[in-house]
């Protein structure tokens, strides 16, 4: 069968269009390429058409192999397989050995949980009561602590313990556990008494050895039991009375030693050596008590606490009232000096003091009583018996200020002969100086100052009252007359004024003397003005003024003129002599001076006044005579000039 040109066998022709769509730059085409290359080293023709032959006979031997091997492989399975079911043999029959036992023990796993739950409650109830004993139980190292160790801390720890326990056993009262409540209250009170006397006794002990010591120093287990003794009052106050007492009885004795033995080897020397120096001797006695008192309520308050805390602490107190307080407690200690105290006091007191000295020693009493009460109250017995002494010392010294007083008032003796403050007044201020001077130094505060003048004022009119009236006295004596060649007139004035211009001068400057200072200033003026009346009555009647003026009957500080005749040529010529006169006067230096007031700011004010007083009349006069036809061009001087003659500003 011939095939026609230009046609293809449809078999070539799918093989060849099979081959063109072959992508020979494929990876996979290209490794089975480099594979061939490795089976074939020659192409040729032969071997590419026995190239299919050599493929199939390669798998062959390759497939032939791979049996081989996968017998050897097939028999290890077999073997495995052998040994995995004589392994399941074996689970099977555990498995039933299994099923047999647990029929067998499943009694005993019932029996094993139920044991294992009573032991949890068991266990749970073990912690429960551990907890109880913990807390309403004492250990045995705690029940020896409170029985037989030394008082110590380990003492107090446990005490605080049982009383711990004894507060909440009352907890259990609350609750439905009654009898063990009252049971545990009733172990922990048996404790807690035992250990209370043991201490109560180690108390006493100590504070027997504190009468001993001047300054004791206080042991820190001692304040502790003192506070933990609270809780039991009785005992307490035993305590407490105990410390108090010992310190009374040293407190005596080492008073007596200090005024009469002194210091050790003779130094500080015995106060009651310096019994001839009275100030001296109370100041060093009083110092001593104060700072025998700072040391005994140091000691105290160290011991018991301060008055506050006493009160509030201790949780069994029956009332604040049952608990001695510190003060009390300072207030017994201190009780035995009081009586010796009084006693030297009061012999001071009574041995006829200077009025000076006697004042002294009033303010030094005023001034410890004052700081005794602010340390231990106003009902302490040495607060009292500072206080007695101090009225005691206030009556000696107002007595001698009356007997002083009266004195003076009686005195009648005439002025010195230069009109200045009689010796008597003289002594007797400089001794009001002295008291001033010891009275202010008492007081501090702008508060204490406030009250200083009221506190004073008797002592001052006690003092200058009378004095004042010496002075009087002795003015009148002087009348009108002039003493000895003087020739100033109104003595008595310039007398009085010195008197009070010396006893002002005292009181200068001095807050507790402000009204008594307002009044003799006052006085002062007073005489002064009356004084320069006088004076200027005398120089207008040498002058002849007195003819024009006369003072005015509703005030005589003024002046009234009356020139009558000044129309007539003799009236005139009078006037203006007078005028002449005056102003001679004036510029001749002949004006008082007057040299015997003694103070200068007083001699000076005098001057001026009197100046002001001969202007005022001067310029009276000038200005009605200037009203006349007759005077006006006859006047030289005018009263611009007259005033700085006098030097009048």
């Amino acid at each position: 069968m011939s095939v026609p040109a230009g046609s293809t066998v449809p078999g070539l022709a799918r093989k060849v269009r099979k081959v063109l769509d072959i992508r020979s730059e494929s990876v996979e085409v290209l490794n089975s390429l480099a594979a061939l290359s490795g089976v074939y080293q020659d192409n040729s023709t032969a071997s590419r058409r026995q190239l299919k032959a050599n493929i199939e006979e390669r798998s062959i031997n390759t497939l032939e192999q791979f049996l081989s091997a996968a017998q050897a492989v097939f028999g290890a399975l077999q073997d495995v397989q052998s040994e995995l079911d004589a392994l399941s043999s074996g689970c099977s029959a555990i498995n039933a050995a299994l099923a047999a036992d647990r029929t067998s023990s499943a009694d005993l796993l019932a029996e094993s949980d139920k044991l294992q739950h009573e032991l949890a409650v068991s266990e749970k109830r073990s912690v429960l009561v551990n907890s109880f004993f913990n807390q309403y139980q004492l250990s045995s190292s705690e029940i020896a602590a409170l029985q037989d160790a030394e008082i110590g801390d380990t003492f107090f720890d446990a005490l605080e313990r049982v009383g711990s326990i004894h507060r909440s056993c009352r907890n259990l009262l609350s609750s439905h556990h009654h009898r063990a409540g009252l049971e545990l209250m009733d172990a922990m009170s048996t404790y807690q008494e035992t250990a209370y006397e043991r201490l109560c006794r180690w108390v006493q002990g100590e504070c027997a050895s504190l009468g001993d010591m001047d300054a004791p120093e206080v042991d820190p287990r001692l304040h502790r039991a003192a506070e933990a003794l609270r809780e039991r009052q009785v005992l307490f106050r035993y305590c407490a009375e105990e410390v108090a007492t010992a310190r009374h009885n040293a407190m005596f004795q080492r008073f007596i030693a200090a005024l009469t033995r002194g210091g050790p080897n003779g130094m500080p020397r015995p106060i009651e050596m310096n019994a001839h120096d009275p100030r001296r001797y109370l100041g060093d006695m009083l110092a001593w008590v104060h700072q025998a008192l700072a040391s005994e309520r140091e000691l105290l308050i160290s011991l018991f606490g301060q008055d506050n805390q006493s009160r509030t602490s201790g949780s069994h107190a029956d009332s604040p009232s049952d608990v001695p307080s510190s003060s009390a407690l300072l207030d017994k200690v201190l009780e035995g000096v009081c009586r010796p105290l009084k006693i030297r006091i009061e012999q001071v007191l009574t041995a006829n003091l200077p009025l000076v000295l006697c004042f002294k020693v009033s303010q030094l009493l005023a001034f410890y009583g004052r700081t005794v009460e602010q340390m231990m109250g106003s009902g302490a017995r040495l607060t009292d018996t500072l206080a007695d002494c101090h009225k005691l010392a206030n009556r000696v010294f107002h007595e001698q200020l009356t007997a002083r007083g009266n004195k003076l008032m009686q005195l009648k003796a005439a002025p010195p002969k230069d009109l200045a403050l009689p010796q008597q007044v003289a002594e007797l201020l400089h001794q009001l100086r002295e008291l001033i001077t010891t009275f202010v130094s008492a007081f501090n505060s702008n508060q204490e100052q406030q009250k200083a003048e009221e506190e004073f004022a008797p002592i001052l009119d006690a003092l200058v009252d009378p004095a004042l009236q010496m002075c009087q006295n002795s003015s009148a004596l002087l009348g009108h007359k002039r003493v000895g060649k003087s020739p100033e007139p109104a003595a008595e004035h310039i007398f009085l004024i010195n008197c009070l211009a010396a006893i002002r001068s005292v009181l200068e400057d001095q807050d507790c003397c402000q009204s008594k200072h307002s009044v003799l200033t006052k006085d002062i003026q007073q005489h002064l003005t009356q004084l320069v009346d006088e004076n200027a009555s005398r120089v207008l009647q040498s002058c002849g003024f007195m003819a024009q003026l006369e003072h005015d009957r509703d005030d005589q500080s003024q002046w009234k003129i009356d020139l009558p005749n000044a129309d007539t040529d003799q009236g005139a010529q009078q006037i203006l002599r007078c005028m002449q006169s005056f102003f001679e006067l004036i510029t001749q230096d002949q004006l008082p001076h007057f040299r015997q007031l003694q103070a200068p700011d007083v001699k000076q004010a005098a001057a001026s006044e009197l100046g002001k007083e001969l202007h005022r009349a001067y310029a009276m006069v000038y200005n009605a005579a200037k009203t006349h036809q007759q005077l006006q061009q006859s006047i030289e001087h005018t009263p611009d000039q007259v005033k700085t003659i006098l030097g009048i500003m």
